[in-house]
């Protein structure tokens, strides 16, 4: 659980690559304007006249294993009055030791995110074979958002040149005015465990954290999030690991043989899984 401090580390750094600059610090004031050229040599770090989350942030340091897994862009949690984190779905910091949430818990979540900001909306994709829902999750400035369709038809027609002409100059106009869309995508994987708590924490951090070099992102790139690519296989995870707390001394079940061709219970919720994997975790 505590590789989730590492997750984020590497979200974070590969969304600030994906960013149309690199950003640096600002001692700017939470919502003062702040122009693209400031925003673009700001360092990371936290805005100093933006107040802390004190017991999240200390509860980070208490879990991180080696603080050489933080950096200034995660070694404390913006406090907002109005956008809980994840704290109001998990009662405690995302990735904390003993909680690994169902991939509802995480949907939940976003969703609520979307409920308490402008800068979150939360578009369902759709749903897997066992009928649970896969979600997608935009993160920009109230400007982004507002223009979303817009952005979405322009990077449309970057992709399909047929519809300028191969027009060259078009294709400039249109990528000068269109913000780049981030895909991010957790748990592809079932026993990937740490993603969707370290997605919960940076759409949190994208939405709220006002220092400039989180605002170059927000303000200038379109951050989608997929938290659970894979929900029926991360709730059977869960179902393991959650079995697995209550017998330490035993071997998980599988949640279902491999060669076998009939449906099985889950061995903590009762749900009955048709799928064709075999599940396994040991102890965390």
């Amino acid at each position: 659980m505590h590789r989730d401090t590492r997750v984020k580390n590497v979200l974070l750094a590969a969304l600030v690559a994906a960013s149309p600059v690199f950003l640096l610090a600002g001692q700017a004031r939470p919502g003062q304007p702040v122009g693209d050229a400031a925003l673009a040599i700001a360092k990371p770090g936290r805005l100093a006249s933006q107040p802390i989350d004190e017991e999240y942030t200390k509860k980070i340091k208490e879990y991180t294993t080696e603080t050489f897994f933080l950096s200034p862009v995660i070694d404390y949690l913006p406090a907002s009055k109005t956008v809980p984190t994840p704290k109001a779905i998990l009662g405690d910091i995302a990735g904390a030791p003993g909680k690994l949430p169902y991939s509802r818990e995480v949907h939940d979540y976003m969703r609520l995110l979307a409920k308490s900001t402008p800068r979150v909306k939360v578009y369902s994709i759709g749903t897997t074979e066992e009928g649970r829902e896969m979600l997608g999750v935009a993160v920009a400035s109230e400007a982004l958002m507002a223009k979303l369709e817009k952005n979405k038809a322009d990077l449309a027609r970057l992709a399909d040149p047929r519809t300028i002409k191969l027009d060259d100059a078009v294709a400039d106009e249109i990528a000068k005015r269109a913000a780049p869309v981030y895909y991010i995508t957790g748990a592809v994987h079932s026993n990937e465990a740490g993603a969707p708590t370290a997605l919960m924490e940076l759409a949190y951090r994208l939405a709220v954290d006002e220092s400039p070099y989180i605002r170059n992102i927000r303000e200038h790139v379109i951050t989608l999030i997929t938290p659970v690519v894979e929900p029926d296989g991360r709730d059977y995870m869960v179902d393991v690991y959650e079995w697995k707390k209550k017998h330490p001394n035993d071997t998980p079940p599988s949640v279902r043989p491999a060669s076998s061709s009939r449906s099985t219970t889950s061995p903590t919720t009762g749900s009955t899984s048709s799928g064709t994997f075999t599940t396994r975790a040991s102890g965390r």
